[in-house]
């Protein structure tokens, strides 16, 4: 498959990704998906996609309790 982004390859990965839904952060373990070598695009099958709002739907995750870094007051503007 080739990017719609930038038109380069695309590879077959396994990983977590990260998604926010109705606001809320879903950190999705062990997720097929195809990866951009040049920009880093990510693209789900269309049923790798429906799985997964399928579970966050009936609520088929557990939570966990984490840190993440958080950057604030960001003075600069944008260009």
């Amino acid at each position: 498959m080739k990017c719609s982004v930038c038109k380069d390859k695309m590879i077959q990965r396994q990983d977590v990704i990260e998604l926010k839904i109705n606001g809320k952060l879903f950190l999705v373990e062990n997720v097929p998906y195809e990866e951009c070598l040049s920009c880093g695009e990510r693209v789900l099958a269309p049923n790798v996609s429906q799985e997964i709002f399928s579970k966050v739907t009936r609520k088929e995750y557990r939570e966990k309790q984490m840190f993440v870094p958080v950057v604030e007051n960001i003075k600069a503007r944008a260009v």
